[in-house]
């Protein structure tokens, strides 16, 4: 009788110490069935509450917060090759620098993305010269962590500037011979507006003209000419796929001459022009 009851007390300690001693090693009671759920949930919260740093933004051409000097790294040889091999014969490599609100504005710029552009454009020069650079400074949100690690602040475009076309900004001048109301029979002309027609046509975007002249005639007159050299642009962004809807064309005639309202050229063949820009 003792041996049964011996062997009764080993099995049952056998038992019970296998579904024992897992309840001990989780530290829940026994029986909750929510006790996998209550570990799973804990994991998740200790790993929500991580904060990840903020990521280092590697690049050949990098700024510091409120600076405007351009910190080259590896790569910005290659880059500067690059931009210089594509600008073409007649073109202007256009620098942008960007900049943040909170970032404090230079004493001699307009803003601090002018600045930047400035510095940049020293690393071009030579073989560029200051005709065929244009500065430009644009506004951008700030991205967490710019405080404290250096960052991206700078676009690079090439711009038209030939004898038929300029761009400028935001805006591209498209020149007429004086006294010219015909059809647009300027192969590079046309060449760009076909461009502008398959972004506009893919984008969605509109197209403002404005028709500009000079002062050899009445201001009358000059708001016709004008208007009729916005048309033939429209008309031919029409002739390419462009719907009417898209296309604004008005005229300003002689009263915004191209290097202000109060000088002696006037008659300057550069207020024969049409203004395009392109907007949402």
């Amino acid at each position: 009788m003792r041996l049964i009851l011996s062997i009764i007390a080993i099995i049952l300690w056998l038992v019970l110490g296998i579904f024992i001693k897992p309840c001990f090693d989780t530290k829940f009671n026994c029986g909750d069935d929510n006790s996998k759920a209550i570990i799973d949930e804990k994991k998740d919260d200790s790993a929500s509450n991580i904060v990840s740093p903020a990521k280092k933004v590697a690049g050949p051409l990098l700024f510091n917060w409120n600076k405007a000097e351009a910190i080259t790294g590896d790569g910005w040889d290659a880059r500067r090759q690059a931009l210089l091999n594509g600008l073409k014969d007649g073109e202007k490599l256009e620098i942008t620098g960007l900049y943040r609100a909170d970032e404090v504005k230079p004493p001699n710029f307009k803003n601090l993305g002018v600045s930047r552009a400035n510095e940049i454009a020293k690393l071009f020069k030579p073989p560029l010269t200051d005709d065929r650079i244009n500065l430009r400074g644009k506004l951008v949100n700030a991205s967490e962590g710019e405080k404290t690690n250096m960052f991206k602040s700078a676009e690079f475009r090439n711009l038209k500037n030939t004898a038929a076309i300029k761009e400028i900004d935001d805006r591209t001048l498209i020149y007429f011979p004086f006294n010219s109301t015909n059809k647009l029979k300027d192969a590079e002309v046309e060449a760009y507006l076909n461009d502008v027609a398959d972004r506009v046509k893919k984008s969605g975007e509109r197209v403002r003209l404005t028709g500009h002249t000079d002062s050899m005639s009445s201001s009358e007159s000059n708001n016709r000419l004008g208007q009729r050299r916005a048309n033939i642009v429209k008309q031919y962004l029409i002739s390419k796929g462009v719907s009417s809807s898209k296309v604004i064309a008005e005229s300003k005639g002689e009263t915004v001459p191209a290097d202000g309202p109060y000088v002696d050229n006037r008659k300057s063949a550069a207020n024969r022009r049409t203004e395009l820009q392109i907007i949402k």
